[in-house]
């Protein structure tokens, strides 16, 4: 290693700092649960992506729609991979885009699964900021919003992000019962009709349980895994 004492010492207090390291009786550098569990995420995440992508693709000519796979990070949706539509008119949303979760039918997916609280920590946080002419900013609009997609199950967002594109999305969830990821289908607005999300959703719900199951995801008899309100 070509780093000197002075680097390498900064550079392992800031693991220390951070979690990821901690010192022994010895006064020796070993790694922390927090390294494990970072490793262990990391993991889960290519697990997810080779468990979905058949799942995605065979979707997405089906309904010759673009398929798309979300995570969430820091209050942020990014989409983990997509399986472009058949047609020649595409949208542009790539892996590793970013969204705001009050904007996208994955994040307002996210934001129906937590607490009134964690809602509203949210929107004091990331004020409902005008994207589009149909972009919710209403803070009650946003509630009614989410406790719909807590009784249909999906979520959607009509030109909510970008004009003309049209998206909704379908939970994912981990051995752990939680939100791990989001099944998403977008298209532009003229050919991915309110007719036809409401046409593809059972399929869709379908899929998202098949590979939530693959990910160890067991729901219990009359359990809902929105939180109550």
């Amino acid at each position: 290693m070509n780093s000197n004492k002075a680097t390498i010492h900064r550079f392992m207090t800031t693991l220390e700092n951070l979690g990821y390291v901690t010192k022994n009786q010895q006064d020796k550098y070993q790694i922390a649960p927090k390294f494990h569990t970072l490793v262990n995420k990391g993991a889960e995440q290519y697990n997810l992506l080779e468990i979905a992508k058949p799942y995605l693709t065979q979707f997405a000519y089906e309904i010759n729609e673009s398929v798309l796979l979300a995570g969430y990070i820091n209050n942020t949706v990014y989409y983990m991979d997509k399986i472009e539509s058949p047609s020649a008119l595409r949208i542009v949303v790539e892996p590793g885009k970013t969204a705001p979760l009050y904007s996208v039918a994955s994040g307002k997916l996210y934001l129906a699964h937590v607490t009134d609280e964690e809602v509203e920590e949210y929107v004091n946080t990331y004020p409902l900021t005008q994207i589009t002419s149909n972009t919710i900013t209403c803070k009650e609009a946003m509630k009614q919003e989410l406790r719909e997609i807590r009784r249909k199950g999906y979520a959607v967002d009509h030109e909510e992000w970008e004009e003309y594109l049209r998206g909704v999305a379908f939970p994912i969830y981990d051995y752990t019962n939680q939100l791990v990821s989001a099944l998403c289908i977008a298209g532009v607005s003229y050919r991915f009709t309110k007719e036809k999300v409401t046409c593809i959703a059972p399929k869709a719900a379908e899929m998202a349980a098949d590979i939530s199951r693959l990910l160890g995801y067991v729901k219990k008899e009359g359990e809902s895994v929105y939180e109550k309100k």
